[in-house]
């Protein structure tokens, strides 16, 4: 799942000078993903995404999967859904990943605490979401494992600079 997605930002001391290409700082895209475990696929050409980093917060916004959202006809009454128009708007929403709060990093590991997400359950587990990163220039990898209890798995993300 795109949710897991991890990025942030290396420290830089007053000492230090990072480059732009040297830095996770920017606006990204996500250009494929691949799951292992029981739901193992490959997503070569994923669907919108928008990464965007900056000295401390970031936000991630994307359209999971290889295919468009689908598209849903307008509600007959907007004040009182039925449950066939809930279930399509449900069917859109699931879809979509939207969260955003403050990041670190510490070697290679890339540490992330969601302050407001789409899906209510990121931001009130109380709890940060840690993976593994390398950025080589304009890519960068992310690479987010299942949480302890879940079944084994782990998700790579290849995302490619949009913007310094």
């Amino acid at each position: 799942m795109i949710i897991a997605l991890c990025l942030t930002v290396p420290s830089v001391g007053p000492d230090q000078k990072t480059s732009a290409k040297e830095s996770l700082e920017g606006v990204w895209k996500i250009v494929e993903i691949v799951t292992t475990g029981a739901s193992a696929s490959t997503i070569s050409n994923p669907q919108p995404s928008l990464v965007i980093f900056t000295k401390g917060p970031y936000s991630v916004l994307s359209v999971n999967g290889a295919q468009p959202r689908p598209q849903f006809a307008p509600p007959k009454d907007p004040n009182k859904l039925t449950d066939a128009e809930k279930i399509a708007r449900y069917e859109q929403w699931s879809r979509f990943t939207a969260n955003a709060g403050t990041y670190e990093v510490k070697g290679t590991t890339l540490t992330r605490r969601p302050l407001v997400a789409k899906n209510e359950t990121v931001m009130a587990r109380n709890s940060s979401i840690a993976s593994e990163f390398k950025l080589d220039g304009n890519t960068l990898w992310v690479t987010t494992k299942s949480e302890a209890g879940q079944p084994a798995s782990e998700t790579r993300a290849k995302l490619k600079r949009i913007e310094e």
